[in-house]
């Protein structure tokens, strides 16, 4: 039997991610939708839950985790999603990790969440920083290369060409590349947005990004 999964915001490419997996597997869910820095994420209530106020959470059952990387991942091992099926030890779930790990520091925090703190749209927030956002730029068109030649020759996915938790996470950084509001936008590369226009032709991600993006969210 599976257990009562619900999921904690939406609006952002680290939301989409966790809804996104959801649908791949075909777990049903329940979603409480509020943005990032809203009265609800500032809440008690929600700092029961996750005490920092960041979105997403999860509750499995009576668990619950944070960090939207390690919910996929949780979710791709427990209930086998794509490579994930080989079981543990396996070279391919071994590479996931490896993509997984290089799409969360070299381009989700190091590079992309860097800009928009220092020169994108939380600059409000966090103070501008032209040498920050400098730095973070010059860090991304170096490390979007590793990705753009990984996919030459037409390659669908990260791993063993077969769709794996990797893609959802790398798939959602080039998003946040994507939407980052900046006066001089990033250059994705040609491999990088076909292999992005692909997944976004999944119903799974349709389905995530019509719930994350909804035209009217309470504040």
């Amino acid at each position: 039997m599976k257990e009562n999964i619900l999921v904690y915001g939406i609006g952002t490419s680290r939301s989409l991610r966790v809804h996104w997996i959801l649908h791949e597997l075909s777990l049903p869910y329940r979603s409480v939708d509020f943005r990032p820095r809203s009265e609800y994420a500032k809440s008690d209530e929600y700092k029961k839950i996750n005490p920092s106020g960041k979105i997403p959470s999860i509750r499995i059952g009576e668990s619950v985790l944070t960090e939207s990387a390690a919910i996929c991942l949780y979710l791709a091992d427990r209930y086998g999603l794509g490579n994930f099926a080989e079981g543990v030890g396996s070279i391919n779930r071994g590479k996931i990790y490896q993509w997984c790990l290089f799409a969360m520091t070299e381009l989700d925090a190091h590079t992309l969440y860097t800009l928009a703190k220092h020169g994108g749209k939380y600059t409000k927030i966090y103070g501008e920083s032209e040498v920050a956002a400098k730095t973070a730029r010059e860090g991304f068109e170096t490390q979007i290369l590793k990705v753009e030649n990984k996919l030459e020759s037409g390659k669908e996915y990260l791993v063993d060409n077969t769709f794996s938790v990797a893609d959802i996470l790398m798939g959602t950084c080039i998003l946040f590349a994507l939407n980052l509001e900046l006066e001089n936008p990033l250059e994705v590369p040609a491999n990088c947005i076909r292999y992005f226009s692909d997944l976004k032709k999944r119903e799974a991600f349709k389905k995530a990004s019509e719930l994350n993006y909804p035209r009217t969210v309470p504040e």
